[in-house]
């Protein structure tokens, strides 16, 4: 089984349902993405135009969805300007608590980063996954799978 479909069963078991976006959200959701430099053949880019992605584990840092656009690109430049994360990555969790979740959309890592780490998310020292969809398959998983 792919990365892909582990972590759609896993969406299937989560206790809120995941909705699946219609055509049109589809087509508004890939235009956000290529905006800020997704690629389309990503793990990110699959999974958040097939799908809504927030809410889906109480107890973690909640995810938030390119749409509404609102949340999502208010994240997005919140952490480059304000935290100076490079344009590289994108925060797509809600920020709160001084950190969050940061994509790199050059190499489909996902990287956990607090306020104040900017050299170590340059030297790559921080907690990360190597790819969006293994960071997925812990982001889904009960605690007692992980």
């Amino acid at each position: 089984m792919n990365s892909f479909s582990t972590v759609e069963k896993l969406l299937a078991k989560q206790s809120y349902p995941v909705i699946e976006k219609k055509p049109e959200h589809r087509l508004e959701a890939e235009v956000i993405l290529l905006e800020y430099g997704v690629k389309k053949d990503s793990g990110f880019f699959k999974l958040y135009t097939k799908y809504f992605l927030r809410a889906l584990r109480s107890g973690a840092d909640e995810i938030v969805d390119p749409l509404p656009t609102r949340s999502f690109i208010l994240g997005v430049k919140f952490a480059h300007e304000v935290w100076e994360v490079p344009k590289n990555y994108i925060l797509f969790s809600t920020g709160e608590g001084e950190g969050g979740y940061l994509y790199n959309i050059e190499d489909d890592s996902v990287w956990d980063y607090q306020m104040g780490q900017l050299q170590q998310l340059a030297d790559g020292t921080l907690p990360h996954w190597d790819s969006f969809y293994e960071f997925m398959i812990w982001y889904l998983s009960d605690e007692e799978d992980a």
